[in-house]
């Protein structure tokens, strides 16, 4: 089992709906490709961990990096993994542009770091704390 962690800046902004939109087309690629994970948008920045086979999640991310939707891409975390964290997920995902103006149980001071901030560049391991803080029960 191989796992990518990255951020992302968006190179415009997205709406609730077209980010929904997106999330539609990642659970349809993912679920085809064999491929888990979770995304968070954030003030235009993108923070995404993808778990599956090692050849189709680099040809996924290959293409990832290609899209134009997207820029300066950076990879904050890569290798192989002993299990999925997001099994159950073909793709979780938060806006936390909208859950951050509402109260959020267990809010962490990383919530306010950039998700594209040196904190998670310089200790990845925070990068997978935030991802999994919003792992919960599939969602039906």
């Amino acid at each position: 089992m191989y796992s990518i962690t990255y951020v992302s800046k968006a190179t415009e902004d997205y709406s609730q709906a077209q980010l929904l939109a997106l999330l539609e087309v990642c659970h349809r690629n993912n679920l085809r490709d064999k491929l888990t994970g979770q995304l968070l948008y954030k003030d235009r920045e993108f923070m995404q961990v993808l778990e599956g086979d090692e050849m189709v999640l680099k040809r996924v991310f290959e293409k990832i990096c290609r899209d134009k939707r997207h820029k300066n891409i950076l990879i904050l975390d890569e290798g192989f993994i002993q299990q999925r964290e997001f099994d159950d997920w073909t793709m979780g995902f938060n806006n936390l542009d909208e859950e951050l103006q509402h109260h959020i149980p267990g809010y962490s001071h990383i919530l306010n770091y950039p998700l594209t901030g040196h904190e998670f560049q310089a200790q990845p391991s925070l990068a997978q704390k935030l991802l999994l803080s919003f792992k919960s029960p599939p969602p039906v």
